[in-house]
């Protein structure tokens, strides 16, 4: 296995798989939720103000564009089990 950190990033290469992992120090899941969220809302209106209102990239090149919207995917993503994770840790809290 090959493993490269730099940035609080780390990449490890086994084979045929990638771990990209980021290490946040300080940090809980539910703000690196809020995070997430507003980084995806910035993109949004950016996209937005490009040709999203009107469902045309008319601003943005086809793989620009596609290269947005995966972004907007992935953070979203991201968003949603960054949540999950700050809802499991609150009922367990709960439960203590």
């Amino acid at each position: 296995m090959y493993s490269h950190s730099h940035h609080g990033i780390t990449a490890e290469h086994n084979g045929v798989d990638t771990l990209v992992t980021a290490h946040s120090a300080g940090e809980n899941p539910l703000s690196l939720a809020l995070q997430r969220a507003a980084q995806l809302h910035g993109l949004l209106l950016m996209a937005s103000e490009h040709g999203a209102a009107s469902l045309e990239a008319v601003d943005l090149e086809q793989g620009i564009w596609e290269s947005l919207l995966s972004l907007a995917a992935w953070l979203a993503h991201e968003t949603q089990v960054l949540s999950e994770l700050a809802a499991v840790e609150g009922q367990r809290l709960e439960v203590e």
